[in-house]
């Protein structure tokens, strides 16, 4: 695969040359639903069924082309419905800029001419922090907003130098279009920004926590709370890019994390064809933790190639990238391998030997573009994927490369393992003993108005197969056979093209502006009132949501399940309709409560919707606050580290939208469970968190939103890649 430009190491001063292959880059260092009746709750939150949506007008009455929705127009399509090449380059070299991020985002609610919200969400704290345990007197002087925090270690009377330090932070990368006089440490357009946290205080000799602060607040400027940069305007990662290359097209066009719990290691996109890895700032896991370097990566796409989605498998094993190729004029899928530490690594000496494909937290040790897919599409613009294995497992990577994969018999039983049916029941100290045999990717192109399914299984089934089979395979995974040329490991598609992912077919869907994939999970959560049943029956579904506010459900288990043959989806088994321009389909990530409702942010109408995993409709966020949300994360936050039940631990799912026109990033608190007690079981059987009340203002109806508060950005946020910092 000649041509590839590599980025040989992170530390150098300039991008490498032409390489005939995408090489690493090593480091050293460091289900029920809060119901109700008819009409809208007591803080404005709609929680009956919601009408259907107001069709978007015809052509015939606005006088625009069926592309354009008042000022927003498909910029890439001629008349007839056809690409305009032309424009198609100029959007592609252009991907990055304040202009296309609009353009990509789609018709907003002023373009569709919708009356802004009347409601107000209740807002319990002016500030936003949230409070509680024995002692409130301890907790106002405690719980405060990072300007007033204290700025030392020592005693202070908070007690045991605990010194306001966070207990529990989310935290990744925020991307944003830059304000023209943005100051210069926004001017990247890429910051680490934290989401919310909460701490506790000292606790006193009978173990009672006297304190309790959940800050339900967003920010991308560092605090005595978040050091390590887990709080900074520019990412750190970019600023080491920049300084090899400072013509490095900003911001990135797309951010992506795994699903495992506490993924540190996040990945960027950028116009050019960079890809990178970036942390939380807790991130400095090579050659034993926390030596002072961070473990990032690069590598760069060939010329041409201009990445417009990242999808990542949730447990790092693969980075999925669509691209525009405005030379070729057709768009393509990219298959990049992560190179995960080998576990001896952690806390020893280097050994030097790193996995592809595999499980990899935390330490990200390269990135090897194996290839590309060619698709039915000449413009993608989103993606998602979604493998055989779970994500449960805490940090859960142990098993990998051990000893026991040198021997036979230890391969023989993790092959086994990977023929199993996907929600086989499997003890949790055995379901990662395996890799991923089954799985699936699904990329839309809006303006084309295609969706095509992709079939991973034959790159899973080699990876299975490499690793677990014979003594051969495995010695060709060694150091000595791993590197930068096609024909060593990870071998690329031009050296073994039987492992290349194949294209199953296109469904006809109107304008699809979000897709959806998720992961299966293991265990039980009886907090969120899901199970294992309901998060694997997601999983065999694929959600795609159409520009009209129509969502489509479309049975893909025979994609996920080892056990069946790969088939093509063609009819969806279920539909329902939400806002105009639904942009996202998530659901909260792991570590959060009620995992399996799908969360949907509609910025034609400036509303969020939150259904179960079959579509039911729990409830539809409208604040007047929001002007155009655009993206949206949700995780668990919890104050009382090491605590728990009342007055020990407080806890709440916590919302971070982001307001692209209003340049803003609001947090909200989620209450939305059937369950009518306000203690309920925690992540695990043994805890008992005390839940926020969620009342409104007359201290007795439950809300499903309360709002936490808003800090606003000099820029337009589009994009939030968090999870658990540790």
């Amino acid at each position: 695969m000649p041509g590839l430009v590599a980025i040989v190491a992170v530390r150098s001063r300039r991008w490498a040359a032409v390489a005939t292959l995408g090489a690493l880059s090593a480091c050293g260092g460091g289900g029920g639903g809060g119901g109700g009746g008819e009409g809208t709750s007591a803080g404005g939150v709609a929680v009956a069924p919601a009408p259907t949506p107001s069709p978007t007008p015809t052509p015939a009455a606005t006088g625009q082309s069926p592309s354009q929705i008042g000022q927003w127009r498909e910029l890439i399509l001629n008349a007839d419905g056809s690409i305009n090449w032309t424009e198609y380059g100029r959007v592609a070299a252009n991907y990055h800029t304040a202009e296309m991020v609009r353009y990509r985002l789609g018709p907003s609610a002023v373009d569709y001419g919708e009356a802004e919200p009347a409601n107000t969400i209740y807002q319990p704290e002016p500030n936003g922090l949230w409070k509680g345990g024995l002692n409130r007197t301890l907790a106002d002087r405690f719980c405060q907003t990072s300007d007033r925090l204290i700025q030392s270690d020592a005693p202070d009377g908070y007690g045991n130098g605990f010194g306001g330090g966070g207990g529990w932070i989310m935290s990744g990368q925020m991307l944003f279009s830059p304000d023209t006089d943005a100051p210069a440490n926004l001017r990247a357009g890429v910051a680490n920004a934290r989401a919310f946290d909460g701490a506790r205080a000292a606790r006193a000799s009978d173990g009672s926590t006297q304190a309790l602060c959940m800050r339900m607040n967003a920010s991308w400027y560092g605090d005595w709370w978040n050091r390590n940069n887990v709080s900074t305007p520019t990412t750190p990662a970019v600023a080491r890019l920049r300084e090899q290359d400072p013509t490095l097209p900003l911001p990135a066009i797309a951010a992506t994390r795994g699903e495992i719990q506490t993924s540190i290691t996040g990945f960027l996109a950028f116009q050019n064809g960079v890809i990178a890895a970036a942390g939380t700032g807790n991130d400095q896991y090579c050659n034993g933790f926390a030596t002072g370097t961070p473990c990032e990566t690069a590598i760069r796409l060939p010329a041409g190639k201009v990445p417009t989605a990242l999808a990542l498998s949730a447990m790092n094993e693969f980075l999925l990238v669509t691209v525009w190729d405005a030379a070729a004029r057709k768009g393509q899928l990219g298959v990049i391998a992560v190179g995960a530490d080998d576990p001896a690594n952690i806390g020893n000496t280097d050994t030097g030997r790193h996995g592809w494909g595999v499980q990899s937290w935390p330490g990200v040790r390269g990135l090897k573009l194996l290839g590309f897919v060619d698709l039915p599409m000449a413009a993608p613009n989103t993606v998602a994927m979604a493998l055989s294995t779970g994500t449960m497992k805490f940090r859960g990577f142990e098993d990998w490369r051990g000893r026991g994969l040198n021997t036979q018999a230890e391969r023989d039983r993790w092959f086994a393992r990977s023929n199993l049916a996907f929600d086989a029941f499997i003890p949790q100290t055995e379901y990662w003993k395996l890799l991923a045999s089954a799985g699936y990717a699904v990329v839309g192109s809006r303006a084309e108005n295609k969706v095509a399914i992709v079939d991973l299984r034959p790159l899973l089934r080699f990876y299975r197969d490499q690793y677990l089979t014979t003594q051969a395979r495995w010695n060709e995974t060694a150091n000595s056979n791993q590197g930068a040329r096609d024909d060593q490991w990870p071998y690329g598609f031009a050296t073994r093209p039987e492992q290349r992912p194949v294209v199953l077919g296109t469904l006809d869907v109107a304008q699809p502006t979000a897709v959806y994939a998720r992961q299966i999970r293991t265990g039980t959560n009886t907090l969120s009132g899901w199970d294992r049943l309901s998060w694997n029956y997601l999983s065999t579904l694929v959600t795609i949501a159409s520009m009209d506010g129509t969502v489509r459900q479309y049975d893909v288990a025979s994609l996920i399940d080892p056990a069946r043959a790969s088939q093509m989806p063609t009819m969806a088994v279920r539909e329902w309709r939400v806002g105009r321009n639904p942009v996202q389909v998530t659901t909260p990530i792991a570590g959060a409560v009620r995992t399996d409702d799908l969360y949907i942010v509609s910025r034609g109408t400036r509303e969020i919707g939150v259904y179960s995993y079959r579509g039911d409709r729990y409830a539809v966020l409208r604040d007047r606050r929001l002007k155009d949300p655009v993206f949206l994360t949700i995780a668990g936050n919890q104050a009382g580290f090491g605590g728990a039940g009342r007055d020990l631990a407080l806890g709440s799912q916590g919302m971070t939208v982001l307001d692209y026109e209003g340049k803003t990033v609001h947090v909200y608190g989620i209450w939305i469970d059937n369950y009518p007690a306000r203690y309920q079981p925690g992540r695990l059987d043994s805890w008992v968190v005390e839940q926020w009340p969620h009342d409104g203002p007359d201290d007795r109806t439950r809300q499903p939103f309360q709002y936490g508060s808003g800090r606003t950005l000099q820029g337009k946020p589009f994009a939030l890649s968090i999870d658990e910092v540790i």
